[in-house]
C-alpha cells in the first residue's frame, strides 16, 4: 500500500512540476508564435495582439485582430470599420497541460477554448442587419490544442443557421473546420466545410451541398509567401422548379498551386471544372450551354524582386488612396489644396513603382503564361491550349514607353505555342444563327488557305512562333503571314 501511494505522490508530484513548467513558460511560447505570425502577416496590414494572464493550472488570453491603418491608410480602414467592429476580439480559456481533463482527457502543452457570435464582430449597422434576419445570432467554436512538437491542432464548428422571410426558408448546416499548423515555420493545412445549404420557396426548391476549402502550405518564399496547394469545391447544386422539366444540377472544382521553381522563382497555376445538366432551360434562347467545361492558367518565372516589387506598388496604391481619401474629407481649402500636392506627389511614386515592378516582371526565358480551355457537350470535345513565353531582353524606360513597346512591338520578344481542336457541333453553343454561320465561314476560309485542317467534323490547327519564325502545322509561314502581321501592327501604333 505504501509503495503504491509512494508512485501515486511521485505521479501527482510530477504532473504538478510540469504544469507549474507550462504555466511559467506558456506565456512567452504563445508571445513568440504571435510575434512570427505578425511578421507573416505585416505586409498584409493585419495586427495581433494578446493579453495573457496566467495562474497554475490555466490562462486567460484575450487576443485582438486589428487592421494597420498606417500600413493601409485611413480610407481602406474606415471601408472596413463600416462593416467590422474593430479591433476583432477573441477570448480564450486555456488549460495547462501535461494532462487535460475537462471535456475529456487529452495530452498536451495547452489547450484553447473560446466561442465567438457573429454579430459581435460587426459594426453596428451590420449587426443591427443580421439580427433582424438571424435573431438567434451565429457562434462559432474554437478548440486548439498545441502539443509538445510545436503543433496547433485546430478545430471549429458553427451552429446551425434557419432563416424565414418573405415566404422563403433559407436552412444552413452547422460549418465544420480542422487543421494543423507548426507554430515555428507556420506551415501546416486547414479545411472548412459547409455540409448543406438549402432554400425552399414557392415553385423552387434548391440545395447545395458538399461545399470545402482545403489550403495546405508546404513552404515559404522570402520569409513571408506561403507556397502550396488548395481547393474549393461544391460537390452539388440541384434546383428543382415547377416551370421547368427536369432539376438543373451542377458541381464546381477549383484547384490552385503556388510553388517554387529554381533559382527561387515562383510558379502558380489554377485549374478549373464546371460541369451541370439542364442548365439551359433557364435561357432556352442560348441555344445550349457546355456540359462541362475545364480551364486552367499557369504562371512561371516570377522573381522573388518582383514580387517585393509589386508589394511596394500595393503600397504606393494604398498611400494615394488614402492621400485622396484625405483631400476629398478635408473642409478647410488651405489643408485641402495641401492634401492634393500630397497626393499629386504620391500619384508620382505610384507610377514609379509601377515603372520598376514591370521591369522587374518579365525575365527573358524564364516568364511565362500557359492556358488550357475544354469543352465538352453532346459527346463531342473541343479544346485549346496556348503558351506565352517572355524572350526578349529586359525593360527599360519609362513606364509609358514600356508599355508602348509591348504593345506595338509583339512579335520582338514573344514565343508561343498553340493548338486548338474545334469540335463543328459546338458552333451550336453560340446563341445567335448568323454568329455561328460566320463563324463556320471563317473556319472553312482557314481550312481553305492551309491555316486549318478539317477532319471527321474537328477544325484543328498547331501554331508555333518564335521571333520571326513561325509554323502552322509544321509548315513554315514566316513570309507569308509576318509581313502582314507587322504592317498591321505599325498601323495600329
Amino acid at each position: 500500500m505504501k509503495r503504491i501511494m509512494t508512485v501515486v505522490g511521485i505521479l501527482v508530484l510530477g504532473w504538478l512540476g510540469a504544469t507549474a513548467y507550462i504555466s511559467s513558460a506558456f506565456k512567452s511560447e504563445f508571445e513568440q508564435y504571435l510575434q512570427r505570425v505578425n511578421t507573416l502577416y505585416a505586409s498584409q496590414g493585419v495586427q495581433y495582439k494578446a493579453e495573457v494572464e496566467s495562474s497554475l493550472f490555466s490562462s486567460d488570453v484575450k487576443l485582438e485582430v486589428n487592421i494597420d491603418e498606417e500600413r493601409l491608410g485611413k480610407a481602406i480602414t474606415d471601408v472596413y470599420a463600416e462593416f467590422i467592429k474593430l479591433p476583432i476580439k477573441v477570448a480564450y480559456k486555456v488549460e495547462h497541460g501535461p494532462i487535460f481533463y475537462r471535456d475529456g482527457l487529452g495530452i498536451g502543452f495547452a489547450k484553447f477554448t473560446a466561442q465567438m457570435k457573429a454579430s459581435e464582430m460587426l459594426a453596428e449597422e451590420s449587426k443591427e442587419e443580421l439580427l433582424k434576419v438571424i435573431p438567434e445570432d451565429v457562434t462559432l467554436y474554437l478548440t486548439e490544442v498545441l502539443c509538445f512538437d510545436k503543433q496547433l491542432k485546430i478545430a471549429l464548428h458553427s451552429s446551425a443557421v434557419t432563416v424565414e422571410e418573405n415566404g422563403a426558408k433559407v436552412e444552413i448546416a452547422p460549418l465544420t473546420g480542422s487543421g494543423v499548423i507548426d507554430t515555428e515555420t507556420l506551415l501546416g493545412s486547414f479545411g472548412i466545410t459547409l455540409p448543406k445549404i438549402s432554400l425552399e420557396r414557392e415553385g423552387i426548391n434548391a440545395v447545395m451541398t458538399g461545399t470545402t476549402l482545403h489550403m495546405d502550405m508546404k513552404d515559404m518564399l522570402g520569409g513571408k509567401y506561403l507556397l502550396g496547394d488548395g481547393q474549393f469545391k461544391i460537390a452539388k447544386i440541384s434546383m428543382e422548379q415547377k416551370e421547368l422539366s427536369k432539376p438543373v444540377e451542377m458541381d464546381f472544382t477549383m484547384d490552385f498551386k503556388t510553388g517554387r521553381e529554381e533559382g527561387d522563382y515562383l510558379m502558380a497555376e489554377i485549374a478549373m471544372q464546371f460541369n451541370q445538366k439542364g442548365l439551359e432551360q433557364l435561357d432556352p434562347a442560348t441555344g445550349g450551354v457546355a456540359e462541362q467545361v475545364n480551364f486552367s492558367m499557369k504562371l512561371q518565372g516570377i522573381s522573388m524582386d518582383a514580387l517585393q516589387k509589386f508589394e511596394e506598388v500595393n503600397r504606393k496604391q494604398l498611400e494615394m488612396t488614402d492621400m485622396m481619401y484625405g483631400m476629398m474629407t478635408e473642409t478647410d481649402p488651405a489643408k485641402a489644396e495641401a492634401a492634393l500636392k500630397r497626393a499629386e506627389t504620391a500619384q508620382e511614386e505610384f507610377m514609379n513603382a509601377t515603372t520598376e515592378a514591370l521591369k522587374a516582371l518579365l525575365v527573358k526565358e524564364r516568364t511565362k503564361v500557359s492556358a488550357a480551355v475544354d469543352l465538352t457537350k453532346d459527346d463531342a470535345k473541343s479544346s485549346m491550349r496556348l503558351s506565352l513565353g517572355y524572350v526578349g531582353e529586359a525593360l527599360n524606360g519609362s513606364l509609358e514607353e514600356m508599355v508602348a513597346y509591348l504593345q506595338a512591338k509583339p512579335l520582338e520578344y514573344l514565343a508561343l505555342d498553340a493548338d486548338l481542336d474545334f469540335n463543328e457541333k459546338h458552333l451550336a453553343l453560340n446563341p445567335s444563327p448568323q454568329a455561328q454561320q460566320q463563324a463556320k465561314m471563317g473556319f472553312d476560309m482557314a481550312v481553305m488557305q492551309g491555316m486549318m485542317n478539317f477532319e471527321k467534323g474537328v477544325y484543328s490547327t498547331k501554331l508555333e512562333y518564335k521571333p520571326k519564325v513561325l509554323k502552322i502545322n509544321g509548315q513554315d509561314k514566316s513570309q507569308e503571314i509576318l509581313p502582314m502581321l507587322e504592317m498591321s501592327l505599325a498601323q495600329g501604333r
